[in-house]
């Protein structure tokens, strides 16, 4: 909301900046806009057009007005009638563009706002312009030049919070976590106690700590639940717990990813995730048995296929870690896991054949053993052998 302010601010001001026109109807319009009488404004524009109809400024006051009336599409009818009649005018553009999008009409907004020079712009109409271009590239399925748009915007203002809230949520959701990362964190830093910025900052840094590896997938993990521990100081709901408990999984903090998913639990006894990730932190603290039972709970209480994969896939390497190679490769059966399967019958097959090197080995030191106590045997016996030399 605050964005749509700012934009409409700055397309008022431009608009009222280029305007030097007087006739009937026209100060009076421009008097009932500024004091947000839009439907007085638009009767007086309207007289204006009706006596002026190849001045371009009454059709932009016009449409400017409707506009705010929710009327978009006159509003689109007389700002194009103003851009045909001013060729290549950033204000009209600029105002046309942003009815487009209100109208959800975004491509035609992008066609509209890609001809405009931002360079030729004021630094802050320069922001206005990235922001409402990258909302019709990414409405209009083009996510990446969205988010080139938004990265513009954000180099231009550093300090804006906001902005750098929307770039870092807008990379976020294109998938680039790193990206993500780098701009919440300035978002959370210039505005440390706004909770959602610090929510979407940690959603980040999970994202990210899923598609690193070694000590980078750590540190994005650990700082995942640094931000996750504020959100649920603010507020312990049970999306916010889960949260933090899948960040402490990922940082490798097992006790506190137990004890926070016993809690989300409590708010959502229904659902199988809390379980499963407390039979994921039961499993690293090598708690097989109750790992096993609790992930069975899960998986009584999982309703899609994808979710009882994912749960036999984890009971079915609790089982392999027990050596329970029966019930391991029924497990990954049920998850249509092959590979996995595949893996338990060999991993099976080099355990027995461990063991019978192992029980070869036993015998060997069985023999020589008794061999050793026959040995001690004859020495002890009336005229038995001499000692070796």
């Amino acid at each position: 909301m605050k964005r749509r302010q700012t934009i409409t601010y700055l397309l008022a001001v431009l608009l009222l900046g280029t305007v030097a026109v007087v006739e009937a109807g026209w100060d009076e319009g421009v008097a009932a806009f500024k004091a947000g009488d839009y439907t007085a404004a638009a009767k007086q524009f309207q007289t204006f057009v009706d006596e002026r109809p190849d001045v371009f400024q009454g059709h932009y006051m016009l449409g400017q007005t409707l506009a705010k009336l929710d009327r978009n599409q006159e509003a689109i009818s007389h700002l194009q009638k103003a851009l045909e009649l001013e060729s290549g005018n950033v204000g009209v553009q600029l105002a046309l563009g942003k009815v487009f999008l209100s109208a959800g009409r975004y491509s035609d907004a992008a066609v509209v706002l890609g001809k405009i020079d931002s360079s030729s712009l004021p630094a802050a109409q320069q922001t206005a312009v990235h922001q409402m271009m990258a909302l019709a590239l990414e409405k209009t399925g083009d996510p990446d030049r969205a988010l080139g748009q938004l990265a513009q915007a954000a180099k231009a203002k550093p300090n804006d919070a906001d902005l750098q809230f929307q770039y870092g949520a807008a990379a976020l959701r294109a998938g680039d976590g790193a990206t993500a990362a780098v701009a919440l964190a300035k978002a959370v830093q210039l505005d440390p106690n706004d909770i959602d910025k610090q929510k979407t900052y940690a959603q980040a840094l999970l994202r990210q700590g899923r598609t690193s590896r070694g000590e980078a997938k750590t540190s994005a993990y650990k700082k995942a639940a640094a931000a996750s521990q504020k959100v649920v100081a603010a507020d312990a709901s049970y999306d916010n717990l889960m949260l933090l408990a899948g960040a402490l999984l990922g940082a490798k903090q097992y006790d506190g990813a137990l004890s926070t998913s016993k809690q989300a639990a409590s708010k959502n006894p229904n659902d199988w995730l809390p379980l499963y990730y407390q039979g994921q932190a039961l499993t690293q603290n090598g708690q097989f048995q109750t790992a096993e039972r609790t992930l069975k709970q899960a998986l009584g209480k999982a309703s899609s296929s994808a979710d009882k994969v994912t749960v036999w896939k984890q009971l079915g390497f609790v089982y392999e870690k027990q050596k329970s190679y029966d019930q391991a490769v029924a497990a990954y059966k049920s998850a249509g896991d092959s590979a996995s399967m595949a893996r338990v019958e060999e991993n099976r097959k080099t355990d027995q054949y461990n063991q019978q090197i192992e029980q070869e080995n036993e015998k060997i030191r069985a023999l020589a053993e008794e061999e050793e106590r026959l040995k001690e045997e004859l020495k002890q016996l009336p005229g038995g052998p001499p000692p070796q030399s």
